[in-house]
């Protein structure tokens, strides 16, 4: 049996018995034993002690104002062991000193244990010293343990466990007493566990909750002493306990109360009651610690990256850091590098492009074509599409008689045009057309009231033979009145730019009917590009009525290339005519125009009057512009005239595939073009891709230019290589 004085957390005094040895049984001499149960008031003094003690737990725990009975027995069992066992404990001297203090109470309860059967012959003052000495000590432990607990909060838990550990402990030891009243007896090799100062058997002193004890070798088991007779025989001493780690310093505490004075040795106790002392109630354990605050965790993915970089860090090499951005800027140049061959092979090609190298203007040199000019009144020529042959006279406006009468044809095609073949719609012969047939001081023809005609039978008797009654026939069939169509006359010259140009009546039989030659040349250029125009004024005769009628200019000619226009006669006009001729220049038929108006008669005979002398005149202009005009070779078969390009450096020249002749005369320059349309980037040679030309309209000249070799795709290398 061992007595444990201890202050623990509600500060309550307790008995604790060993649990772990469960044959542990109090012996004790049949004389000590009958005593106790003579009624002994020590022992109920104890009983009445124990249960106080353990229902006032927030006051601290007093030392016992009597002894008690047990605890006299075991100092007087201690002394006497003492004496008996001096020599052995010199041996362990050494030993005992470093259990002593960490466990005093263990070591006095063992010896008393030992040498129960020497309890007569103590004395009172050897008891009382020992006691003191036992309570100094206990003290001690106390001081330290609490140092101990204040610095390390923790062991808080496992105070807790061990508090349960007593219950069970005292609860133990009970059944043990038992057993031992009943005869049976422990076994002689069951060592007994010493309890620590925080009750749990089996952890040394000053050892933390927890913490790992220090293993020693143990050493070989001693043969226990031969018991005194009538006494119980010791237990074997238990093992000794290793060193206690060194505990902290504790705090300063008031001094103990002073020992009470020696009391004299109590009387045998009576044979204690055989009946089960009641376990003590376990202590209420302290209130359980607050859960510690988790940890903070990384509020965001940035600062969760700073930690992982803060954990991972550690010192890198220099070459380490050269390799590293190596490899990085290495794999960032092929993801670029990728990204751009990509891109580049991706992008749309251009199209290709054909540009001209050849020459792109041209001249005739020589000295100034003559025209024939005439030495009276005034004249115009132009050959269309080519350039303007010059003029002679003073530009004024003058008569210009018949000529008038292609501005009435002009009229009446371009409100009822004509296609070759037809004839237009029927007009009617009015009475006033009808009267007119007999004017004998004019051109006509002889027409009769609500006679059919056709329009391209009107044109032809207007042009022809110039007749004035279908002229104003036309006039009226067209705008209703003939002022009315008059007006549509000069409306139309001046969209032409005619600024000398009047018209006073739709046949040019009024002298007030004025214009001059350049002007009367402008509107040839707009009506000699009507077909059905030019077939007419290029008619020698017609028939109507049965009667062949003569064209009034004997020049048309298909062999000499005149083929117009019209003649016009007057006393105030004199003889005009507005001419028409062809030259084939490079299998092109190139338009020669002119006018000449105011040629006076030469003389009374025949063929010198005002209209053959325009004749012989304009003939002559004619057959100079012809010559004059001729051909030259701009461009050969062959030749290099310009190139394609595929936009990304590849060129493919082209050539022309026929000659390209111009027409001209000297002092004449002008320019050529070459029209391309949009190609592929595959193209076989051979292939036309665009035409050379020079002019405009049905004068001009041109010629096909086609590609020399193949035409290929860019090349990889070329499409990786193109610029922006």
């Amino acid at each position: 049996m061992q007595l444990r004085v201890r202050d623990v957390d509600s500060r309550t005094t307790m008995l604790r018995l060993p649990v772990d040895n469960k044959t542990t049984a109090l012996r004790l001499p049949d004389e000590l034993v009958k005593a106790a149960a003579d009624g002994s008031p020590a022992g109920e003094g104890e009983e009445k002690e124990s249960p106080s003690a353990a229902a006032d737990v927030k006051e601290p725990a007093e030392r016992p104002s009597v002894t008690d009975p047990r605890l006299a027995m075991r100092t007087a069992v201690a002394a006497a062991a003492v004496a008996g066992k001096t020599e052995e404990k010199g041996v362990e001297k050494g030993e005992e000193k470093a259990a002593e203090p960490a466990d005093a109470d263990a070591g006095s309860d063992t010896d008393s244990d030992t040498g129960s059967g020497a309890v007569e012959s103590a004395d009172a003052s050897t008891m009382t010293a020992e006691k003191a000495e036992k309570a100094e000590k206990a003290e001690k432990a106390e001081k330290a343990e609490k140092a101990e607990k204040v610095e390390q909060p923790e062991k808080a838990a496992s105070a807790e466990g061990a508090v349960g550990a007593e219950g069970a402990g005292s609860a133990a030891d009970t059944e043990s007493g038992e057993s031992t009243e009943s005869g049976e007896s422990a076994p002689a090799d069951a060592a007994p566990v010493t309890l620590t100062t925080t009750g749990q058997p089996g952890q040394k002193p000053g050892q933390k909750p927890g913490q790992a004890e220090k293993l020693e070798k143990p050493r070989p088991p001693r043969a226990p002493a031969a018991p005194a007779a009538g006494t119980v025989p010791e237990p074997p001493e238990p093992a000794p306990l290793p060193d206690p780690e060194p505990a902290p310093e504790p705090a300063p505490r008031p001094k103990p109360a002073p020992v009470p004075s020696p009391v004299p040795a109590p009387k045998p106790l009576p044979e204690p009651d055989p009946r089960p002392v009641p376990p003590v109630p376990p202590l209420p354990g302290p209130e359980p610690l607050p859960a510690p605050e988790p940890l903070p965790s990384p509020e965001n993915t940035a600062e969760a990256m700073e930690v992982l970089a803060t954990l991972n860090a550690r010192p890198v090499s220099p070459l380490r850091r050269a390799l590293k951005r190596v490899t990085i800027w290495t794999v960032f140049l092929a993801v670029v590098l990728g990204a751009v061959v990509v891109a580049q092979l991706l992008r749309p090609l251009p199209d290709p492009k054909t540009r001209m190298t050849a020459t792109g203007s041209y001249n005739f040199a020589g000295d100034q074509l003559d025209v024939a000019w005439p030495a009276k009144g005034q004249s115009a020529a132009e050959v269309v599409g080519v350039g303007s042959l010059g003029s002679s006279g003073q530009e004024t406006p003058a008569s210009i008689a018949s000529v008038t009468k292609v501005m009435n044809a002009y009229l009446i095609l371009q409100k009822y045009p004509l296609k070759k073949g037809e004839s237009g719609p029927k007009i009617t012969v009015d009475k006033q057309a009808a009267q007119e047939s007999g004017n004998a001081d004019e051109s006509r023809v002889t027409l009769t009231e609500n006679q059919v005609l056709t329009e391209y039978q009107a044109l032809e008797l207007l042009m022809l033979p110039s007749a004035n009654n279908v002229a104003r026939l036309l006039a009226r069939y067209h705008s209703g009145t003939e002022d009315a169509f008059v007006k549509q006359m000069n409306d139309t010259a001046a969209k032409f730019g005619m600024t000398n140009t009047i018209y006073a009546d739709p046949a040019g039989y009024n002298a007030d009917t004025k214009s001059t030659a350049k002007d009367q040349l402008k509107l040839a250029e707009q009506v000699m590009q009507d077909e059905i125009f030019r077939q007419i004024v290029s008619t020698p005769e017609t028939n109507f009525n049965n009667v062949k009628i003569p064209n009034t200019n004997n020049l048309i000619n298909p062999k000499t290339g005149v083929i117009g226009v019209k003649t016009g006669s007057s006393t105030p006009a004199g003889g005009c005519l507005m001419w028409a001729a062809y030259k084939e220049i490079g299998g092109v038929k190139r338009l020669i125009l002119g006018v000449t108006l105011g040629q006076p008669a030469t003389g009374p005979n025949k063929g010198e009057d005002i209209l053959s002398t325009v004749l012989k005149v304009s003939g002559k202009q004619i057959q100079a512009a012809q010559n004059g005009l001729t051909g030259q070779t701009v461009v050969k078969k062959g030749d290099v005239v310009g190139s394609v390009d595929d936009g990304l450096g590849g060129k493919v020249q082209v050539v022309a595939t026929k000659d390209l002749v111009v027409a001209g005369f000297p002092g004449i320059s002008g320019t050529v073009t070459l029209d391309a349309p949009k190609i592929g980037h595959t193209e076989k040679a051979g292939k036309e891709v665009g035409v050379l030309r020079v002019g405009a309209g049905e004068d001009k000249a041109e010629v096909p230019v086609a590609l020399q070799s193949d035409l290929n795709p860019p090349s990889i290398q070329s499409r990786l290589l193109r610029m922006l």
